[in-house]
């Protein structure tokens, strides 16, 4: 497991964040729900996706047909605006700040309450500029007493073990970005 963890580049960031344990005997129920009811994060995500997985398909549409291609970008803006309204701020309540280590792979903060070491928990990510939501089950994998006591009283580290292919591209892509801004800070100072 730790050579998985290690194959993805690691950020420091500040998401905000809800974690949920999923009771044991309720595990089955949740994954399958996980997998076919998805989340309404997960369905916002998963279209942003598919539309940039055939952005070079919109240009030539564009391109040779200039009225398909404004037809369609007036659909795309219509299914966006539903989309936003799936997810209302309310979500964001049960949500706290937090600064994380965090890789496509997995998570690790602070927190004042810990799960059970290997529980598997539901947790709710929210990323900082962009505002994209993700929902995902995770293993714990490190239940650490803090000993210093500043950032809270345990360090808890998630394993991502369910994330929908379209949450994983946006993690990744926002590492990306974080990654640049950091290069580009760097290469000012």
């Amino acid at each position: 497991m730790t050579d998985e963890r290690r194959r993805y580049f690691r950020i420091e960031d500040e998401t905000l964040l809800s974690l949920v344990q999923i009771d044991q005997a309720a595990i089955d129920d949740r994954l399958e729900d996980f997998w076919t009811n998805e989340h309404a994060f997960s369905i916002r995500n998963n279209y942003n996706f598919q539309i940039e997985q055939h952005i070079a398909d919109r240009h030539k549409i564009n391109t040779k047909m200039p009225e398909l291609g404004r037809y369609l970008g007036v659909l795309e803006e219509q299914i966006d605006n539903l989309t936003n309204k799936l997810i209302s701020d309310e979500n964001d309540l049960a949500m706290t700040q937090k600064s994380v280590n965090l890789s496509a792979q997995g998570i690790a903060f602070y927190d004042d309450q810990a799960p059970g070491h290997d529980e598997l928990v539901e947790l709710k990510l929210k990323l900082l500029p962009s505002g994209y939501r993700l929902v995902i089950i995770a293993r714990v994998v490190l239940v650490e007493k803090d000993q210093s006591q500043d950032q809270g009283k345990y360090r808890i580290s998630l394993d991502f073990e369910n994330l929908h292919e379209a949450d994983r591209e946006i993690l990744i892509k926002h590492m990306h970005g974080k990654q640049m801004e950091s290069l580009s800070n760097a290469q000012e100072n």
